[in-house]
């Protein structure tokens, strides 16, 4: 088992804004002090370090600074730092566990020293939490059934003392539409966008009023392809732009359909708040809108800063604590040790899990599902029906042998603006391999063990179909995202962090074959909330 011992770093010499850097941050990264209440001019953060040697420094207003109080070097260039040794604690006696030693690596004295044996008043210090409770040894071991909620804690205090407004890149765009665009003109400039959804503008309100997402186009093509089934012609494309975003809501209110409200985060918002909008209505992007009062007209404008996501708070969340990942002890959990996603009945877990009759938390709380495929040869509109009626967000696709080949999302709908193949969903019945091969070739997945390539070797499908392997040296955009059961939690968040990566499929190394799903939503009610 690892070791990281909760050390408190102190610096109490003044100054506007402090950070810590040494050499458990590989002198590249940074981090934060937050303010001690109470105590002007006095900063703290609680790094976990493994035991030995270590070298750091802080930065202060944007000055390297040292502090000449605690014990200090010069290094190879000239620099002085400060330094500290951490030893590894002695887990047979926790009550006299030592966490951090200075000087010449003797035992402590009395003097600047509390009777646990841990430093106190001084620039590193292990905290009361972990010494007064369940000694230093027992609070670095981190027993597993204790663990989450530390790291959860620790999350939890990130989000909510962070905001939305962090959320918006320096530079970046956002694709609005106007509520009168014909369907068809939003479809293809969704695809060039390189997007599913987005956010509307109505300008006869002057407002944002609501969302366009793949849904909605898979509603439209469906009932254009029920209109041909009862004997109409195919609508034309001068036929098609007679039918606008506003029409379509309107047309599914006079159904009995309403269109969702929008679901919009203010920039002020905490990070809390974003996650918790977004898993309660189910939605997988909501627009950050500032709304500015303009005292001329005496009106409120609306101007669409970005799109928030909860792969976007993962990748704030991994930013943050880049340089300290070992204070988040959850995050080296496997995979299959936690209860999140959606798993196969004969996925390795879930068969293990019953042969050894364990009946663990993990196994009771773990979502065991018959998990719905494709294949190649499937009917586009029967895809389409199985992911409405079933509430999915995407069907995986399998060969006969069950061997996952491909996948097939709600968002791959606008590929369909590729040579207005649409148009030919009228009245020919296309297949979900035809519609994928619209698409640039499938990049194999990335099955990543500790960021340790893997080949991916999936049996080709059909005769008819195009092989994934025959064609993998066409460039294309990466299709499918994957992980094993024993990748750490971190790989899995790493990866959903990516931008449009919305899902993780996990698939057995050796059979290639798909074991579980893990969405970000899974991840999102698990570690976020």
């Amino acid at each position: 088992m690892s070791y990281f011992a909760p050390t408190k770093f102190v610096w109490r010499l003044g100054g506007n804004q402090v950070h810590l850097c040494g050499s458990f941050t590989r002198w590249v990264e940074t981090v934060p002090m937050v303010p001690e209440d109470g105590q002007p001019g006095v900063f703290s953060v609680i790094v976990h370090l493994p035991p030995g040697y270590h070298q750091y420094k802080f930065i202060v207003d944007g000055e390297w600074r040292h502090d000449e109080a605690q014990p200090f070097m010069p290094d190879p260039l000239g620099n002085v730092n400060n330094w500290l040794f951490v030893r590894k604690p002695e887990i047979q006696n926790t009550e006299q566990a030592t966490s951090s030693q200075t000087g010449n690596l003797q035992e402590p004295s009395s003097q600047g020293f509390d009777n646990t044996g841990f430093l106190k008043d001084s620039a590193y210090e292990t905290t009361d939490a972990f010494t007064k409770s369940q000694g230093a040894a027992a609070s670095v071991a981190l027993e597993q059934e204790k663990e989450p909620f530390f790291s959860k804690g620790k999350i939890k205090e990130f989000l909510t003392h962070h905001t939305a407004s962090e959320l918006i890149p320096e530079s970046g765009k956002v694709v609005l539409l106007d509520i009168d665009l014909p369907l068809r003109q939003a479809f293809h400039a969704l695809h060039e966008q390189g997007t599913a959804s987005a956010p509307l503008f109505d300008t006869r309100k002057g407002s944002i009023c609501g969302m366009i997402s793949a849904t909605d186009f898979i509603t439209t093509l469906q009932q254009m392809r029920n209109l041909v089934s009862t004997s109409s012609n195919p609508m034309s494309e001068a036929e098609m732009d007679q039918h606008t975003i506003r029409g379509l809501r309107e047309e599914l209110a006079i159904q009995g359909r309403l269109s969702k409200q929008l679901i919009s985060i203010a920039p002020n918002d905490t990070l809390q708040d974003v996650v918790n909008i977004l898993l309660k209505n189910h939605c997988s992007l909501a627009p950050i809108v500032n709304t500015v009062f303009e005292p001329v007209s005496s009106e409120e404008t609306q101007e669409v800063l970005h799109n928030a996501t909860l792969g976007g708070v993962l990748g704030c969340l991994l930013r943050h604590f880049r340089s300290s990942l070992a204070s988040l002890p959850l995050l080296a959990r496997p995979l299959d040790s936690l209860p999140i996603g959606t798993w196969s009945q004969d996925s390795t877990v879930v068969v293990q899990e019953a042969s050894n009759q364990s009946g663990t938390e993990v196994s009771m709380q773990r979502k065991v599902a018959n998990l719905v495929t494709v294949k190649h040869s499937t009917p586009l509109y029967q895809a389409f029906s199985m992911l409405l009626e079933g509430g999915f967000s995407c069907l995986p696709v399998v060969n006969d042998a069950g061997v996952l080949v491909d996948i097939y999302a709600k968002s791959d709908i606008t590929m369909l603006a590729k040579s207005n193949a649409y148009s030919r969903l009228q009245f020919e019945d296309v297949t979900v391999g035809q519609v994928l091969a619209l698409a640039s070739q499938p990049s194999p997945p990335s099955l990543l063990s500790n960021n340790t390539p893997q080949t991916w070797e999936g049996a080709s499908p059909s005769a008819s179909q195009t092989s994934i392997q025959d064609n993998s040296s066409v460039p294309g955009k990466q299709r499918i995202h994957a992980c094993t059961n024993s990748d750490p939690l971190k790989t899995v968040v790493e990866r959903l962090s990516i931008p449009g990566v919305r899902r993780l499929l996990v698939v057995n190394p050796e059979t290639k074959k798909l074991e579980g799903i893990i969405s970000l939503s899974d991840i999102g009610s698990f570690l976020l909330t």
